[in-house]
């Protein structure tokens, strides 16, 4: 496990073996995953935002998503194998959206 998510990491480096926060490396990982997926959302919620379209639903569970990890509150890992499903459906759906409006991502900065 290597985690650096918090305000309580270790000695501000990074917890090895188990969070202060008593995270454990499941959970470390799972909340790592929900960030990536939820970033693949961002981009392509930005991209739509630039054309006017916007959608209170996905903005709700991205916020959700950023929440769960950020505040340390959840460590229920099937909880966060939910909403990375949940979220992976939502970045999908948006990626559908953005090719309907002629949006290009350029992934490659």
């Amino acid at each position: 496990m290597f985690c650096r998510q918090c305000e309580q990491t270790f000695r501000w480096v990074g917890c090895e073996t188990m969070g202060v926060c008593g995270k454990d490396p499941e959970v470390a990982a799972l909340q790592d995953l929900l960030i990536h997926v939820a970033k693949g959302c961002a981009v392509y919620g930005a991209a739509l935002r630039a054309e006017r379209w916007t959608d209170q639903d996905a903005d709700y569970m991205l916020l959700n998503s950023v929440f769960a990890t950020l505040t340390n509150v959840n460590f229920d890992a099937l909880a966060l194998e939910g909403m990375i499903r949940e979220t992976a459906l939502l970045k999908d759906k948006l990626q559908k959206e953005a090719s309907t409006w002629g949006v290009e991502i350029n992934c490659r900065g």
